[in-house]
């Protein structure tokens, strides 16, 4: 097990936000939740920290239970929907809970963390590594095409069975690449990063980014895993 950070990246939201919507009416908001990956030295997922507010709960609760089930169970993810911090802040205060508190305060939330696992991956070949990005939820026809088009896939000769279609992006001097895969027996989603060479603040960019774009298409990120 290497040892645990935090991963920092540059962007304007640190934490993931969701929008929690009223079981009886999905019209109605009913509150949040605040999520965020700690990272192992390697980048694979050591652990997911989840903390939700409700107005009817009078407060902050953190819930390793919860956390899994948005990932297993279909009907409370049809019930979330991700947003930016500035919604999630509209949102808390529209439902009374004032001004929201300050990423480092909303940590402060943190107290039931679900563990992941973490370790040397098997070394199957002499290429890169791979961050495999598992996903849960759904995607339609629609979802897919517009994913499709903000990933950049491209796929056109369709030589790799399961790779939907396949991305790149070149950051500063690093070379990076991403494969959308259907995983599970058609039940999840992946992002198959790949960055050449190794090292350099391009990959941890590139995967809070990724990350970010599949959670506004529906998807919600499960781990993060170091293939080999």
């Amino acid at each position: 097990m290497t040892t645990e950070t935090a991963a920092r990246y540059t962007s304007s939201d640190l934490l993931d936000y969701y929008v929690l919507r009223a079981e009886a009416d999905p019209g109605q908001l009913a509150g949040l939740l605040v999520e965020e990956f700690v990272l192992a030295d390697d980048l694979a997922a050591a652990r997911l920290r989840s903390a939700g507010w409700t107005p009817a709960d009078g407060g902050w609760w953190s819930s390793a239970a919860y956390a899994r089930a948005v990932r297993t169970d279909p009907r409370l993810r049809a019930r979330l929907a991700a947003v930016d911090r500035a919604t999630a802040e509209a949102t808390y205060h529209r439902l009374g809970g004032g001004d929201l508190p300050a990423e480092e305060e909303l940590r402060g939330h943190f107290r039931d963390d679900v563990p992941l696992a973490t370790g040397a991956p098997l070394r199957l070949s002499d290429g890169p590594d791979v961050h495999r990005i598992l996903f849960a939820g759904e995607l339609d026809d629609r979802r897919l095409a517009r994913l499709g088009a903000l990933l950049r896939l491209d796929d056109p000769d369709g030589a790799r069975p399961g790779v939907v279609g396949t991305g790149r992006l070149r950051v500063n001097d690093t070379n990076v690449r991403w494969d959308l895969r259907r995983v599970g027996g058609g039940i999840a989603w992946c992002l198959d990063v790949t960055a050449e060479p190794a090292g350099g603040d391009a990959l941890p960019w590139v995967l809070r980014q990724l990350i970010g774009v599949a959670r506004a298409h529906g998807l919600f990120p499960a781990t993060i895993e170091r293939l080999a």
